[in-house]
């Protein structure tokens, strides 16, 4: 599932369309998308309708148009935005098609796990005023980490770190990115990491987070070169601090990758199952 950065890039395809009116509103009948409204309020509401902003919190995404009308996409596992010629005809996987007179907003989803919201309100839908901070966010700061950890104390980290209600846009890769710099391991319960530990910990998020967002949420590329994600996708990686073969094994639900050698479990937990949410 794309994460915050994939999501900040995705979003960004439709700036092409900013300030133009939609002239004609095209949806998919059989798209599950649409889970949470009526297709032909879609076509009625954003039709002749501005292009006016955009924004992303975490795996989220708000459109605004004209007179109050508010587009909320999530990807899903196989959503994906783009921007096609005026006269692009709607295809078999496309879930909403928005048509200006120099190009045409595509919302794209074969396998139909993303969702699209329509608001009709003067200011954003309370469900996007709802959402937990933002890791980009001053309200995202140690103390509310340090206040999540006890919260949890029995999760373990791996787990905790793709706790949408906390770690907004934090996922699968972003979440051993983070704990291989923290040198912490994906099965650490949150309760057993001391002060310094935390401090490394929400040091390291911060760096993930800003790290992703000036190269993958810029270009839609990878991270820099060195960073963990370059080794983790299949077995036999080589940790790229220490050179030596990475572990893969099942954490908390997930596919996890770390480097046992700089990640080891606290002494209290070595013997315990590590496979256990």
């Amino acid at each position: 599932m794309p994460e915050l950065a994939e999501v900040a890039y995705a979003s960004s395809l439709w700036k092409k369309g900013l300030r133009q009116r939609v002239v004609q509103v095209l949806t998919n009948e059989k798209s599950r998308v649409y889970r949470e409204g009526n297709q032909a309020d879609f076509r009625n509401e954003l039709y002749r309708k501005t292009f006016s902003k955009l924004a992303t919190h975490g795996k989220q995404m708000l459109f605004g148009f004209s007179q109050g009308r508010w587009l909320g996409v999530h990807l899903g596992m196989t959503g994906s935005l783009s921007v096609e010629a005026s006269d692009y005809q709607i295809s078999k996987h496309d879930a909403l098609l928005l048509r200006q007179n120099k190009q045409t907003l595509v919302f794209r989803d074969p396998r139909q796990f993303g969702r699209l919201r329509l608001e009709v309100i003067k200011t954003e839908p309370d469900w996007w005023k709802n959402l937990p901070p933002s890791m980009t966010d001053v309200r995202f700061d140690p103390n509310f980490l340090a206040h999540t950890l006890k919260k949890h104390a029995k999760r373990p980290l791996k787990a905790l770190l793709l706790d949408q209600r906390y770690f907004q846009g934090m996922g699968n890769w972003m979440a051993d990115e983070v704990l291989w710099r923290a040198k912490l391991h994906p099965a650490h319960l949150a309760g057993k990491v001391n002060r310094s530990q935390a401090k490394r910990l929400f040091d390291e998020i911060i760096f993930v987070v800003r790290g992703a967002m000036d190269s993958v949420g810029t270009h839609g590329g990878d991270p820099p070169r060195g960073w963990l994600f370059h080794a983790r996708w299949k077995d036999g990686g080589l940790c790229p601090k220490t050179q030596k073969p990475l572990s893969r094994e099942q954490v908390g639900g997930r596919t996890s990758c770390w480097c046992p050698f700089i990640q080891r479990l606290p002494s209290t937990q070595r013997g315990e199952s590590n496979s256990k949410a």
